[in-house]
């Protein structure tokens, strides 16, 4: 498995609108998929730009905020099988969405690492 870029960095957030308006309004990212578009849950997904890496943010209203780096690779599926034969703890299989698959890795200390193929080709 070869990774080719970090195509975003996600953070659970407890309320979309106070997080929305942080980063929006007081961070000054511009808005670059607003909540309920390219296939995301309704209200439950947004992405920021922030100079070149998205910032996404997904609510999570009963858990303590944490971050997760989405690493772009060739294959989803085919990354998974290759790190599952080198022991890797699997946080989840390969789910397909409108617009890409994913799946979830853990580090040695239990730290999620999300596997990302975008459906038109781009990265990064």
């Amino acid at each position: 498995m070869k990774v080719k870029a970090v195509d975003f960095v996600s953070f659970s957030v407890t309320d979309m609108d106070r997080s929305e308006a942080f980063y929006r309004d007081v961070l000054g990212l511009d808005v670059e998929v607003p909540r309920g578009e390219r296939g995301t849950r309704a209200s439950g997904y947004m992405e920021l730009d922030a100079g070149g890496v998205a910032i996404g943010l997904v609510a999570m209203p009963q858990t303590h905020p944490n971050a997760v780096v989405a690493f772009a690779v060739d294959s989803v599926t085919d990354a998974v099988e290759e790190l599952r034969g080198k022991g890797v703890p699997i946080a989840m299989e390969t789910i397909e969405t409108q617009v890409c698959w994913m799946a979830v890795v853990e580090d040695p200390d239990g730290n999620k690492i999300l596997l990302h193929q975008r459906k038109d080709g781009t990265f990064g």
